[in-house]
């Protein structure tokens, strides 16, 4: 039977997959270490013909409130799964015009904006069943190769007190060894876990030492995670010392808002600072009013929505309205698991204006391998159909179906 466009989903299945980092993470600014594992809760949706497309429900697994709540539950996202994909056809999602997605269809617009992650599986179902990569439905091939940073760069001081700031340096540089040119360290100490003064000494402390660690050519950039809320003062001795570091972005230094960043704008530019200033990661549903006027105002330039909570969908419209700002696309990944990783690669091979993927380094888990390849801190662009990812059937079956719940 010849294979028709628009094929009809036939089954679904939700899988918690383990992933697995290549050390303990440490703290963050305002949270306890993060560990060595996570997870990645695999949605696989199934056609009648074979084809197969991905994402993952982290976002909608987190908002457990309860077990009287749907939310965060396996039962409430098989019925939200069941609702909005079984028997579906896979092009009734997404409105195409010369081979390119230009919108969502009107039955499914509410829902791809609450729940953006649903907007991937909809493009790696429509892209295979047209035989063509996502790149080319979010609207091309914008750069051979999509520029990659280490992020896991966390308190890695506080793991190991006796090393203290060199444990941080050391870590670059294995990950330097490794491939990477890109670092982005955690910063934020002042905030919770140190005094304020010994916090803000320590920060510059480890920024020094892994600038000297990476060397002259690598790119730095630091995230507070809001760690130097109420001490602006702290904030520009920070900044003032770390000059010599070259610092690429500074992130989340402190809480969005429109007369701090002001502050810290015209703060960053008498010290003689060129980092950009960059945050939106927590926008849970962007862009809200205050990223709008900091955008609008021109006081950041680099907007970081989640990649995969926001969607495909959902960061073409931010695209388009960042278009005409200069403000650059910089989606937030932590937490995405290796679906992420590719989601995210797949979204900066199209982008224009895309700066680096947060890389969280894990090793693999239940994907198989493909053409992608990774070298001078840069990947390649996947060239098969959809997301060019697919399951490893031999390790899947051996290591994960038995945690499988399958909806038909």
């Amino acid at each position: 039977m010849r294979k028709m466009p628009g094929q009809r989903i036939v089954e679904l299945s939700v899988t918690p997959i383990p992933v697995h980092y290549r050390k303990e993470l440490g703290k963050n600014a305002y949270g306890e270490n993060i560990g060595r594992e996570r997870t990645e809760w695999l949605v696989r949706a199934r056609t009648e013909y074979g084809h197969e497309g991905l994402t993952i429900a982290n976002r909608f697994m987190r908002q457990f409130n309860g077990f009287d709540n749907s939310g965060g539950t396996v039962r409430g996202l098989v019925a939200l799964l069941r609702e909005m994909f079984l028997d579906k056809r896979v092009d009734e999602y997404l409105e195409t015009s010369d081979g390119r997605v230009v919108g969502v269809r009107d039955a499914y617009k509410e829902a791809f904006q609450t729940h953006g992650w649903m907007s991937i599986l909809a493009f790696d179902l429509l892209g295979q069943d047209l035989g063509i990569s996502c790149v080319d439905l979010l609207g091309g091939q914008a750069r051979d190769r999509v520029p990659a940073y280490d992020t896991t760069l966390y308190f890695q001081d506080l793991l190991n007190p006796e090393q203290g700031a060199a444990q941080v340096s050391l870590e670059a540089a294995a990950s330097r060894d490794e491939g990477y040119n890109e670092f982005k360290i955690k910063v934020g100490r002042p905030g919770r876990w140190m005094a304020p003064q010994s916090g803000m000494e320590r920060d510059v402390e480890v920024v020094l030492a892994v600038r000297e660690a990476v060397g002259p050519d690598a790119k730095i950039m630091v995230d507070a995670n809001f760690g130097y809320d109420g001490r602006l003062d702290l904030l520009e001795d920070f900044i003032r010392e770390t000059l010599t570091a070259n610092i690429f972005w500074l992130e989340e230094m402190v809480t969005a808002d429109v007369g701090d960043y002001r502050v810290l704008r015209r703060m960053r530019d008498r010290l003689g600072s060129d980092a950009l200033l960059v945050c939106g990661e927590v926008d849970r549903d962007p862009p809200s009013q205050v990223f709008r006027d900091l955008v609008d105002q021109g006081l950041i330039d680099g907007y970081q929505p989640d990649s995969v909570s926001a969607g495909f969908s959902r960061w073409q419209s931010l695209e388009q309205w960042l278009k005409p700002t200069g403000v650059r696309s910089i989606p937030h990944n932590f937490g995405n698991g290796n679906f992420g990783t590719r989601a995210t690669l797949v979204f900066g091979a199209a982008s224009p204006t895309f700066a680096s993927l947060e890389d969280e380094r894990h090793h693999t888990n239940v994907y198989a391998e493909d053409d992608v390849s990774f070298a001078d801190s840069q990947y390649s662009v996947p060239s098969g159909p959809g997301l060019g990812l697919a399951i490893d059937t031999d390790v899947y079956q051996k290591r994960y179906a038995s945690h499988e719940v399958r909806v038909t």
